[in-house]
């Protein structure tokens, strides 16, 4: 699904106008009416509604809710934000009309706060997506948001309209203080920053009302309005988007058909990374996997999965070099890094696995050791695209990203990812709530599920895993491997989680639930 930023959202708004013929001001209508609808089902028709209107066309929306739902019988109190700014027509028109039926508009105060009761509304329509992150909250909407969380925790639910003030439409990044919400209804489409991290977290129940505007047209976007040439599309993954790449798997298949992953770390006191990257490259459903390991992990890795196909590395370069070839040579996919540490050979081998691998995830201290010479590996990772491999999927936590790119800021993480796909010319899986796929292209996609149950160790080694098998497993495309990895493992983890709750998941539970998780995308019949 198609998510959206502030140029898109002031696209529309001009396209509408254009198409139609009509003012603005109807569709600030539509969205009050949406606004009200969603605000009726929140609270009951005597509660007390507190409006707070801003200056922008969000505060347009902010007074002609605050119009309809007094005419509704609600007890409205509308307070501005910025009683002495310039305002546009539109805007302008709806406080005029507020104050036309006889209500009144005041600055905000303290007070205005003190006279709600448990089951009162608050709506915050002060920004909008007009705001951006980069810039701090001005004390009074500071002191709002302080006022209104403290209300809200004595039972007074909040609705932002399309999104909580302080929350940056085109990344998710929050500034301090910015609103939280219970509902956000949100106009045309899902916003980028409702989908991103940490604004999906400040905006509770996100609700979408198209208030009059086919969708069409938000899928047409680029070519209908002149967006700049290589500006990239965001999707936030859904089910459909998954079930829509699922491998084929006919009824007399044999395991050659759904290929070979071969699994390259581990070092003393950290076998367990390769066993779990092996164990969800099995899981997914690959033919064979094959693990490659250190001799003093050999025998703990064979112990605990017979399954797997088990190579001790050589210790003779010119011996680890041959073996390496003819192991990349026979590998659909390989999965490089984890739990190898500072090795030795992983140093020897890294160049020569990006340069061959047919298709290749790098993760942990794979990603560690590039961070020593990025431009060096950076380049290996062009020269293999140029060669037409197919590029190279990187799986940084935003620790690992940083050291990569040390100069790149993460308050759009979207933009982030983006920033290091271009740089070497791979696929990036920017880990974390939220986590975002981006590719060489521009396209990001954001991530809805997974849980902080994940956040513990070894839960990356599950992914690199899982990715590796899908793409051997025969996916089109390495970045629809990833954006469907990313969404079955933080499915597979939220299916754990209603079940033990988040703190106790392990990331074996992860594993043992990817069937369940399979099942529930339309992979596996119910």
């Amino acid at each position: 699904m198609r998510v959206i930023g502030r140029f898109e959202q002031q696209a529309i708004d001009r396209l509408w106008q254009q198409r139609t013929g009509l003012p603005l001001l109807v569709l600030m209508e539509h969205a009050a009416a949406a606004v009200v609808k969603r605000g009726r089902e929140m609270v009951e028709a005597a509660a007390t509604v507190l409006v707070l209107a801003g200056k922008g066309n969000n505060g347009g929306d902010a007074f002609a809710s605050a119009r309809l739902l007094a005419a509704a019988g609600y007890r409205v109190i509308c307070r501005e934000l910025f009683p002495d700014a310039l305002r546009s027509y539109e805007v302008e028109a709806n406080r005029q009309a507020y104050l036309g039926l006889g209500h009144e508009i005041k600055p905000l105060t303290p007070d205005d706060f003190d006279r709600l009761e448990t089951g009162a509304l608050i709506i915050d329509g002060i920004f909008g997506t007009g705001f951006r992150a980069d810039r701090p909250l001005p004390e009074s909407v500071r002191q709002a948001s302080l006022l209104t969380a403290a209300a809200r925790r004595r039972g007074v639910l909040v609705l932002a309209i399309d999104i909580p003030s302080g929350v940056d439409a085109d990344s998710g990044h929050a500034a301090d203080a910015a609103f939280c919400a219970d509902v956000t209804v949100t106009f045309f489409h899902s916003k980028i920053g409702l989908c991103g991290a940490p604004g999906r977290f400040f905006a509770g129940r996100v609700l979408v009302e198209p208030i009059g505007v086919p969708k069409s047209w938000i899928d047409d976007l680029p070519e209908t309005t002149g967006v700049k040439g290589g500006v990239g599309r965001t999707y936030q993954t859904d089910v459909d988007d998954v079930r829509a790449v699922r491998p084929e798997r006919a009824a007399d298949s044999h395991k050659g058909n759904f290929g070979r992953v071969l699994v390259l770390g581990g070092s003393p006191g950290m076998p367990g990374a390769v066993l779990l990257a092996a164990t969800a490259a099995a899981r997914s459903g690959a033919g064979l996997v094959e693990v490659a390991v250190p001799e003093m992990v050999a025998a703990t890795v064979l112990a605990a999965r017979p399954e797997c196909l088990l190579h001790t590395l050589s210790q003779q370069p010119a011996a680890l070099f041959s073996q390496m070839e003819t192991l990349l040579r026979s590998a659909s996919a390989v999965v490089a890094g984890m739990g190898a540490g500072q090795s030795e050979w992983l140093r020897a081998v890294l160049p020569q696995v990006i340069s061959e691998a047919g298709q290749v995830v790098l993760d942990a201290d794979a990603l560690n050791q590039m961070a020593g010479d990025p431009d060096h590996y950076f380049d290996l990772l062009r020269r293999r695209t140029a060669r037409g491999l197919a590029p190279g999927i990187l799986t940084p936590h935003p620790g690992e990203f940083r050291r990569l790119l040390p100069d790149c800021c993460l308050n759009d993480r979207q933009e982030a990812a983006r920033v290091l796909s271009a740089a070497c010319s791979a696929v990036v899986v920017l880990k974390g709530a939220a986590t975002v796929v981006a590719e060489p292209g521009g396209t990001a996609w954001i991530n809805p599920t997974g849980n902080h149950g994940l956040a513990k160790g070894g839960s990356g080694d599950v992914l690199a895993g899982l990715i590796a098998g899908l793409l051997a497993q025969g996916m089109a495309t390495a970045e629809a491997a990833a954006v469907a990895a990313v969404y079955l493992h933080g499915l597979a983890a939220d299916l754990v989680a209603s079940r033990m709750g988040h703190r106790t998941i392990l990331a074996g539970d992860v594993i043992d639930a990817m069937g369940d998780a399979l099942r529930q995308v339309g992979w596996e019949p119910s």
